[in-house]
């Protein structure tokens, strides 16, 4: 009996015991730190860690120097077949939107603003993609991103021959359609005569507004006297700022003339 007691007892102990014990487990603090680590461990040694990230951070400051090295001629080779066409763009196309919109088409060295975040990865997929290295980046963004930082729309562009460019990335914030009607006039010389002209127009109109009495013959004097003032006025302003006209300047490297 006092054996079949103490079979009793022990078995109270026992139970107490593992109480205790899942008690401890269930209220004890999870280092995730330490559960990261061994889950890494399933999967990759320390070894095999450190080569990875070496190879990832070596890949990545070589694509960082390539986008601030100089061009040179060299044209970059893509696989035909894994191209999409989409991106695909000729000169005289880049050409026809930077005037169209004042950008500039530079060497991606001369660039002064802020690449993506991810551009090494992107650029480092493509490679991969195409089992090349890109070289020789080109920018289109405004004359302003060549010099300081600003949030406006880069593309990124590498050269595939016979003035052809594949479009690598595009980042920043789209363009407001006003921007087309604001650059309008510096296009070209004839742009900025003929923005000249309608500005004449307006202001004579308003003229014969504000003052009815006009006579046709005064409102058409007051129109040649204007004319001839704002196309002073703003051609002159045009170069006392060192400015040029987006058909000279799409391409060019120089800040003015």
């Amino acid at each position: 009996m006092g054996h079949i007691n103490g079979f009793h007892k022990n078995d109270k102990v026992w139970y107490k015991f593992w109480y205790l014990k899942i008690f401890d487990i269930t209220m004890m603090k999870v280092n995730l730190f330490e559960e990261l680590i061994v889950e890494r461990r399933k999967h990759i040694s320390s070894e095999e860690l450190k080569v990875i990230i070496k190879n990832i951070w070596s890949k990545d400051d070589q694509i960082k120097k390539t986008l601030d090295e100089k061009n040179n001629d060299k044209f970059n080779e893509l696989k035909f077949d894994k191209m999409e066409y989409r991106n695909i763009f000729h000169k005289d196309t880049i050409k026809e939107i930077c005037v169209r919109y004042r950008l500039r088409f530079l060497d991606s060295n001369l660039f002064m603003g802020e690449y993506p975040k991810n551009i090494t990865k992107i650029i480092g997929d493509l490679e991969s993609k195409h089992n090349t290295k890109l070289n020789n980046f080109m920018i289109m963004a405004p004359s302003k991103l060549f010099k300081i930082k600003s949030p406006d729309d880069p593309i990124l562009f590498v050269p595939i021959g016979n003035n052809y460019y594949y479009l690598v990335h595009k980042w920043g914030k789209e363009f407001n359609f006003f921007r087309k009607l604001l650059v309008l006039p510096f296009k070209n010389i004839d742009n900025l005569t003929i923005f000249s002209v309608l500005v004449s127009i307006f202001f004579a109109l308003l003229g014969k507004i504000i003052m009815p009495s006009l006579t046709l013959s005064e409102v058409f004097i007051l129109f040649l006297f204007l004319v001839k003032g704002f196309v002073f006025i703003f051609f002159y302003l045009f170069f006392l700022t060192r400015k040029n006209f987006s058909e000279s300047i799409w391409n060019s490297k120089y800040d003015s003339f």
